[in-house]
């Protein structure tokens, strides 16, 4: 099944950033607040900041599920390797406010109240590899038909988890 990881990248990935696209386009002003929150760019910045990487999650996204489901894999390839590229920054980005800020959102996914700890930047850190396996791997060919169930499921099972995984570790704290 040397399909695998190239499938699950087909599927985590491209999920995941519509999803978080998704969410940043329905609370546009979350991520915004959250960049002037974290006070490492100017705060003039943080609106046209929080637009572009809406429209560029949305772009990646969708072009590594169109490629994937049109079975392009030149272009599966190279959508994959420039979503690994944006994953790797903002897991290089993660860490840094998580280093340098204590108790800041995170923005992501429209907001939903996650603060920005290690685990954002290892979420995206997981995804930049997972994407440039597809990038490396291409689209997963010469599966037969039980591999395919295997596949999905299995890319669906990863998005969950790694769409999860940050609200999962926070640790909240009983006063007293």
């Amino acid at each position: 099944m040397t399909a695998l990881p190239a499938g699950i990248a087909a599927v985590a990935v491209p999920l995941v950033l519509l999803g978080s696209a998704a969410g940043h386009a329905a609370r546009p002003d979350a991520l915004a607040s959250a960049l002037r929150a974290q006070g490492v760019l100017p705060a003039g910045l943080s609106r046209p900041l929080a637009v572009l990487v809406t429209a560029v999650e949305a772009a990646a996204g969708a072009c590594v599920a169109a490629a994937a489901l049109r079975a392009l894999d030149g272009t599966f390839r190279a959508s994959s390797l420039a979503s690994a590229l944006l994953l790797a920054l903002y897991a290089l980005y993660a860490a840094y406010v998580a280093r340098t800020r204590s108790g800041v959102p995170c923005g992501c996914s429209g907001g939903i109240g996650a603060p920005m700890t290690g685990w954002i930047a290892v979420r995206a850190a997981a995804l930049a590899a997972l994407a440039l396996t597809g990038a490396a791997r291409g689209l997963p060919g010469g599966t037969s038909g039980y591999e395919a169930p295997v596949i999905v499921t299995a890319g669906l099972g990863f998005a969950v988890i790694l769409w999860t995984l940050p609200y999962a570790m926070i640790e909240e704290r009983s006063p007293g």
